[in-house]
């Protein structure tokens, strides 16, 4: 301990997420045979957001590539968007960052051709 601050090792969010998966899956299995299951999941859940995904396929069968857009209709944002490429029982997604120039075409793509209202 140096400084008062405690450091703690921890593995990673790709080593722990199918053990935290499971733990869910085991939760969710106890909510969906209880008595009143609406209850247990307004209880157990802390939100549920409806967004609506769009697909861009651009290739398909080996390799296929697509981009996968996330809107959500009550704020009519776009919130999410990811790339995603697979060859022959391998794949591999990149999360756009907002933040990026990438997004930036990305987004300039969805409102003009995706979404049009």
């Amino acid at each position: 301990m140096s400084g008062g601050k405690v450091e703690k090792e921890r593995n990673t969010c790709e080593e722990r997420i199918d053990n935290e998966l499971q733990d869910r899956i085991e939760d969710i299995k106890e909510i969906v045979e209880s008595k009143d299951p609406v209850e247990a999941i307004n209880e157990y859940g802390l939100a549920l957001s409806k967004t609506v995904n769009y697909k861009l396929e651009l290739s398909w069968g080996g390799p296929q590539d697509y981009f996968i857009f996330e809107y959500d209709p009550d704020s009519k944002e776009l919130v999410g968007i990811t790339y995603h490429f697979l060859d022959w029982f391998d794949a591999a997604q990149r999360r756009i960052s907002s933040r990026s120039k990438e997004w930036e075409i990305l987004e300039q793509l969805f409102y003009s051709c995706i979404l049009i209202e």
